[in-house]
């Protein structure tokens, strides 16, 4: 199973600034990451999620502000690929090496596909889940983007 420590060194490699916050308790699933906002006084457009779904290609990784859901049919156009699965928490498991309610947004599978939602794009500083549940990934846009060859588009509903 792959940890915040594997996020970590992957950001590191790249020469990405992070941070990595360690939160107290275990906020679970769902609605995981807007609790996260809320408990820690953040706008929800600044606290992102990664929703992960399967396209004809392999993996596609839509990162979405935390009170929003991805709108399947944009997120398929942005990653070029005619199909969509959503899919099961143990399947995210399974093919990500990470607990569903901690798939980072950087750090995934090679070839994984990862757009990200224009709003999140706009924030100063990004919070995302950091390969753990008790862990909190802190990082600028253009980092996450670099880092992940992310592609912007409006995917969010």
């Amino acid at each position: 199973m792959r940890t915040s420590v594997d996020v970590h060194n992957f950001l590191l490699e790249r020469d990405v600034p992070h941070e990595l916050v360690l939160l107290r308790g275990r906020p679970r699933s769902p609605g995981r990451m807007a609790r996260i906002a809320a408990v820690l006084g953040l706008p929800p457009e600044q606290v992102g999620k990664v929703v992960v779904l399967r396209g004809s290609r392999g993996l596609i990784a839509a990162l979405v502000p935390s009170d929003r859901d991805p709108d399947l049919r944009r997120v398929a156009v942005a990653a070029r690929t005619p199909t969509l699965e959503e899919l099961t928490s143990d399947q995210i498991t399974d093919l990500t090496d990470y607990f569903s309610e901690s798939v980072p947004p950087a750090g995934l599978p090679n070839g994984t596909v990862v757009v990200m939602d224009r709003t999140l794009a706009q924030q100063e500083i990004l919070y995302f889940a950091g390969g753990e549940p008790t862990t909190v990934l802190k990082i600028r846009p253009d980092d996450l983007l670099r880092a992940a060859g992310a592609k912007v588009a409006r995917v969010a509903k």
